[in-house]
């Protein structure tokens, strides 16, 4: 198991998000003119002018995708980070000192220091979460990263090109503070979530491994599900059952490790 079941969820909802818009965009570009909707819909759907209600439609598209995404990264951060083994980290993206930060700076300072995630993916990953909030807010959100974020990523603009699927970091800065949304930007920056979302995803798996089998067992008593099974009576039955949950829970443990932490249970 090389992934936890909180970051499985994250990319099936991702891989998701991202195939629905793609679907739409394909299907968008086969309309012409003379398309009509068939029978079955049973729909009102004239448009003047077809070019400019596909254009629309993929803009909602990709608007869509953005929200579905960031909230998708959100919903991961949260709940990995409720986890019994996160603890252990002394991070958390449900709480932060300072009260008045956004969701967006909080993933900013939930990623910084997370081994393996380097300091451009945390910046584009805040420029997605931001481009989330002009999304939902329109035209009442102030939403921007800084100047010196903006500055690092012109900086390393080429190695961002070369590294990242020949995305421009100039020409989406532009369509950031354009409110312009293009399937290139879009498809990089979700690309961005995932790595980082991986990155977090190792973090968490080895710091749970390098504890003892005892503080092992204790991060999983404090799980409502794990609890039940173990109130049951003492019997192989109960210690088989309880093997196999943490192994469809915390599969990345392995087995010794999981048969160790159970033994004298």
């Amino acid at each position: 198991m090389s992934e936890t079941a909180y970051l499985k969820v994250f990319l099936d909802d991702i891989g998701h998000s991202v195939h629905c818009m793609n679907t739409i965009a394909v299907s968008l570009s086969q309309l012409t003119p003379e398309t009509t909707p068939p029978k079955e819909l049973n729909i009102s759907w004239k448009p003047g002018d077809i070019t400019s209600s596909s254009i629309n439609a993929r803009r909602f598209a990709i608007k869509s995708s953005i929200v579905y995404s960031v909230e998708s990264l959100f919903e991961y951060l949260s709940k990995i980070s409720k986890d019994n083994f996160w603890s252990e980290t002394g991070k958390s993206f449900n709480y932060s000192s300072n009260k008045n930060i956004s969701k967006a700076d909080r993933v900013s300072e939930f990623l910084t220091g997370i081994p393996s995630i380097e300091k451009e993916w945390i910046i584009l990953t805040e420029l997605i979460c931001h481009w989330r909030n002009k999304v939902v807010h329109a035209n009442s959100s102030n939403a921007c990263i800084s100047r010196s974020s903006k500055q690092y990523l012109v900086e390393k603009s080429q190695e961002i090109f070369d590294n990242c699927y020949h995305f421009d970091v100039n020409i989406a800065l532009d369509n950031f503070d354009k409110n312009k949304f293009t399937l290139k930007d879009v498809t990089t920056l979700v690309t961005m979530l995932i790595k980082c979302a991986r990155a977090v995803d190792t973090f968490f798996m080895s710091t749970a491994k390098v504890q003892s089998d005892d503080a092992i067992y204790k991060a999983l008593l404090n799980n409502y599900s794990f609890q039940s099974i173990m109130k049951q009576q003492e019997s192989d039955k109960r210690r088989r059952q309880a093997i196999k949950w943490v192994e469809l829970n915390y599969g990345f443990l392995g087995k010794d490790t999981i048969k160790r932490a159970i033994k004298n249970t």
